[in-house]
Order: C-alpha cells, then structure tokens, then sequence
C-alpha cells in the first residue's frame, strides 16, 4: 500500500479513536461529527506533503477541501454546542445498545465512520502527485459543480439554522421550518454536500485521471440515501407531528419543489 494511504488510515483511526475515549467520558457520541470535514483536510495536507508537486491546481484543490471542511466544522461544532441532548440518531443506538454500547461503539460507529471517511475521501487520495499540468475544462466544470455544491450547502445549513429561530413549535416541542431550500428539498444540506463530492472527484480526475476518484462519492451517495437519511427520517418521524405531510408533500433529495405551495400545508424540520 502507498505510504500515504497507510499513514492517512492509521490517522484517521487514531483520531476516532480519540474521540470515541471522548464519547466514553461525556457519553455524547455527537462529538463524532467535529472530525468529519475536518478528517478530509487532514488526508489531502498529509497526501499533499507527501506526494505534492505544488501545482496550482492540487493547491486549489487542497484549498477547497480545507475551506469546506473547516465551514462544516464550525456549523456542526455550535449546533452541537447548544443542543441540549445528544444527537437523536446515536441517542436511539445508545439506549437500544444496551450497557455494552460503550465497548461496541466502537467497532458500530466509530471505526466504521473512519473507515467510511477514508474510503470516501478516494478523489484525494489520487489528486496529488500529478505534476504540472495544462488547465483543461473538465477541472474548471468540476471546482465549478464543488462551488455550487459549497454554497448550497451553506446556504440550507444557514437557513434552517436562521429559520428554527423564528419559527413555531409544535406539539412535541420541537422546533418547525417551512420554506428557503427546505421547501423544496427534506434535505437541501445533504444534495449540497454529494454534490461538491461529485464536483471533488470530476477535478481529482481531470487531474490524474484516475477512475477511482468517482468511487468515494458513489459510495457516499449510497450510504447517505440508503442509511444517513432513512435514520435522520425515522427519528424526525417520531418526533414531528407534522414530518409525515411534510414528506409526502416535499422530495427527498434532489431540490425539484413542494406540493405545499399548491395545498397551503404547512412543514416540519
């Protein structure tokens, strides 16, 4: 295995490693999510010292995983920050783990979003070394798909964020929006993110044009629409009364619009 494949798996484990001892202490799993973008960065800083040639494009390219990384950081740092419990995906795990969850979520959750991370990350790990290379279209149209997937995301993390602020309650408690791109998309922040994934890996292979570079995102793809969103749907399920209408009003994932501005009903977030 290349050296810089090696060295970044063993970082990687190791950080989840350290944050799952965190999850141990403060039983609060939701730590998890700090290390997410960032753990990308990491890989492309470690790739790029090791295999870099300091071209322009691999420091653009390292320069856009570290700039969403550390966005996506900070968002989900201050959202966890003033939750007041922990995240209801590892809270359900938690409570139906059992008194072993602590040992085994380790392997369950921890390990395995390290090695999903790393797996996914395949657009950096064949994005550097190339050398120089001329500037060709198909590097330009896929920073180009990764800037409008980055603002898109943003923007939908901004409006929910903005949005739960002024909205009402419902009667759970819990906290409603309706309208931005959550009206047209249940989860505009998650189209956003595969979508700058899909643009990482058409520039990593115009690059060194190497195919596997489209394999972190199918794989991200994959584990988003059959697991990130059917868990994140059937706690909201259990705890927006209004989720079910808002489902059936609203697509999944790809922003096309809601039904709800033709019957006037109302969504939950």
């Amino acid at each position: 295995m290349d050296i810089a494949l090696t060295v970044t798996l063993v970082i990687t484990c190791l950080c989840f490693t350290g944050i799952w001892l965190i999850n141990v202490m403060t039983k609060d799993a939701g730590a998890i999510d700090y290390y997410w973008g960032p753990g990308f960065a990491v890989i492309a800083a470690v790739h790029f010292y090791i295999h870099g040639s300091g071209s322009i494009f691999e420091w653009v390219f390292l320069g856009a995983i570290t700039l969403w990384a550390a966005r996506l950081a900070g968002y989900l740092i201050r959202r966890h920050h003033f939750s007041t419990a922990e995240d209801g995906r590892y809270l359900e795990m938690r409570q139906t783990g059992g008194p072993n969850f602590w040992w085994t979520s380790y392997f369950k959750v921890f390990l395995l979003q390290a090695f999903l991370l790393w797996v996914i990350a395949t657009p950096v790990h064949v994005a550097f070394g190339a050398g120089a290379t001329p500037i060709t279209p198909l590097f330009i149209a896929g920073m180009m798909l990764f800037v409008a997937g980055f603002v898109f995301e943003w923007l939908a993390d901004h409006q929910l964020v903005q949005g739960k602020r002024v909205s009402g309650h419902d009667e759970t408690g819990n906290s409603l929006y309706t309208g931005g791109l959550w009206g047209k998309s249940r989860h505009p922040n998650y189209f956003g993110e595969l979508a700058l994934w899909w643009g990482l890996a058409i520039a990593a292979f115009a690059i060194s044009g190497a195919w596997i570079a489209f394999f972190g995102p199918a794989i991200l793809t994959i584990v988003m629409r059959l697991v990130s969103i059917p868990l994140t749907e059937q706690h909201m399920a259990r705890t927006r009364v209004s989720y079910a209408s808002y489902m059936s009003s609203t697509p999944m994932l790809i922003p096309l619009g809601s039904t709800r501005a033709k019957s006037g009903k109302q969504a939950a977030e």
